[in-house]
């Protein structure tokens, strides 16, 4: 069977509609937890896709030794801090009890493997009740979880290489359809939603539906990008899609805004700039 490639007319129709009178949180609030002593930029980075496509609120957690460089980064950045070089167990109390003001809730971009942060991680992912994003070393925390599925809707965002540390499944020299069974599989059995990045992104709902995203190029392969595009989940969640078609969105117009600096740049941008160019993109799509 034949896996369906996203077009422009499907994503088109997905677009979040704001109300004319709406007022500020009405249109989303996303809570992003992230950073670390040896990542301070990644966090920045999905709080800037997050914003780039419409989302009115983003709280930016960050670990003490983040903190300044990312209030610093953006005026419009609203940043808050946990304590240390890295997230740990004792910040998860007010971590959860922040995302109840929340729509959307990511988590791990930029955040570490260490140990402890991992089962941070665990105990936030297994006490919130928004729909919550793991990118990055979070995704592994899925491994630890016991009662599934958990309650609230989870999307993950794995590159081959994630995937495979997550299930012992090796997609690379997959063909289509026989990568197409067993994310199928892994979102049924785990009920999830999956973002498969790659050439192109395979994006797989929690009942085993899958499309194809053909946006996108070798540039992509730039450090960052994974972090804006987990961002623009997190937005297009906040503002009501629900997390299929947020995962199909954000893939299309990611790869889209990277598609058209690739025409001016060559492989030669960076992932700040693919942020940037969304706005752009989505408007002229």
């Amino acid at each position: 069977m034949k896996i369906p490639t996203l077009k422009k007319s499907d994503v088109k129709k997905l677009f979040p509609r704001r109300q004319k009178n709406s007022h500020k949180g009405m249109n989303g609030k996303i809570m992003i937890v992230g950073g670390s002593i040896d990542y301070y930029g990644a966090p920045l980075l999905a709080t800037l896709g997050a914003y780039k496509t419409g989302v009115d609120l983003v709280y930016t957690f960050v670990p003490d030794c983040n903190f300044d460089v990312s209030r610093s980064y953006y005026p419009d950045f609203i940043v808050r801090k946990f304590h240390g070089n890295y997230l740990a167990e004792d910040a998860v109390t007010d971590i959860v009890e922040f995302s109840k003001k929340c729509d959307v809730l990511l988590i791990g971009p930029g955040i570490g493997e260490r140990a402890g942060t991992l089962r941070a991680i665990q105990m936030i992912l297994e006490r919130v009740n928004i729909p919550t994003i793991l990118d990055s070393s979070a995704i592994h925390v899925l491994t630890k979880i016991t009662r599934v599925p958990l309650p609230q809707p989870v999307i993950i965002t794995p590159h081959a290489n994630e995937f495979e540390m997550l299930t012992g499944k090796d997609l690379q020299n997959e063909d289509p359809i026989k990568k197409n069974q067993i994310l199928h599989t892994v979102a049924k059995d785990l009920h999830i939603n999956i973002v498969l990045k790659g050439e192109h992104d395979f994006i797989t709902s929690d009942d085993g539906e899958t499309v194809v995203n053909a946006t996108g190029n070798a540039g992509m392969t730039v450090g960052g990008t994974g972090d804006v595009l987990a961002g623009m989940i997190a937005s297009f969640i906040a503002q009501g899609a629900r997390p299929f078609d947020a995962c199909k969105m954000a893939c299309f117009f990611c790869g889209a805004a990277a598609d058209t600096l690739s025409k001016e740049k060559g492989y030669n941008y960076l992932a700040s700039e693919v942020a940037l160019n969304l706005p752009d993109t989505i408007a002229n799509a």
